[in-house]
């Protein structure tokens, strides 16, 4: 053998050897692991206690709130309405109010007041959809169940004692006190045709109330 050939087949010998140590340290190096955090956050469990909702689809309750007839002061007005819930969003509902109304701007000006009878009643059915279910909360462990919900209706007014078809829009506020109380305030607006002023036309009365419900 020559003496290239001898140097050759050494060359190649050291790279193998050198070779098989590295693949040998490579292997012999433990995997990196994962380290905790050196900061941790927070895993605290916060149970909440929410109110629960009575089954019973029947609803009744009391309302007081100040009705505003178009162009006149704003009274006081009680009432109560029934309802019956056919789903979860939808319900059919019926109320009865008394007011009276406010004639004092008249009898300032004229000396006698404008309508015949301050007394003022209406009756009222139709429907409403919950729009936006959702939750408030009291404390940091309590909830209460709340929708929005819109309504409308039909119905008659008597004032100034005359009967008038009226028809009722508003929306709302559910607030679920408890399975078998909830709290509703509201906005309405009262719309029928009226000639108190000596010219027909269409009167917007205006009405915000709260109201308790009490299922059964």
């Amino acid at each position: 053998m020559t003496t290239w050939h001898t140097w050759m087949v050494m060359a190649m010998g050291l790279l193998i050897g050198a070779g098989s140590d590295l693949g040998r340290s490579v292997h012999a190096q433990a995997l990196p692991t994962e380290e905790e955090p050196v900061i941790k956050p927070p895993a605290e469990d916060r149970p909440l206690k929410e109110a629960r909702i009575d089954t019973e689809r029947f609803e009744v309750g009391p309302y007081y709130g100040l009705y505003a007839p178009d162009g006149f002061g704003a009274s006081g007005i009680s009432g109560v309405r029934f309802a019956y819930h056919v789903t979860e969003d939808i319900a059919f509902e019926g109320g009865y109010a008394m007011t009276r109304v406010d004639q004092t701007a008249f009898r300032r000006l004229t000396g006698r007041p404008l309508l015949v009878s301050d007394d003022l009643t209406y009756w009222s059915v139709g429907a409403s959809y919950e729009l936006f279910p959702g939750q408030v909360f009291l404390t940091r462990k309590r909830t209460i169940n709340s929708a929005i919900y819109l309504i409308g209706g039909l119905g008659q007014t008597t004032m100034d004692e005359r009967h008038h078809f009226t028809v009722d829009v508003g929306t709302g506020f559910k607030l679920f006190a408890t399975d078998w109380l909830n709290i509703r305030p509201d906005l309405r607006i009262h719309m029928f045709e009226s000639d108190v002023t000596g010219e027909k036309g269409l009167t917007y009365n205006l009405e915000g109330t709260i109201a308790l419900a009490l299922f059964f």
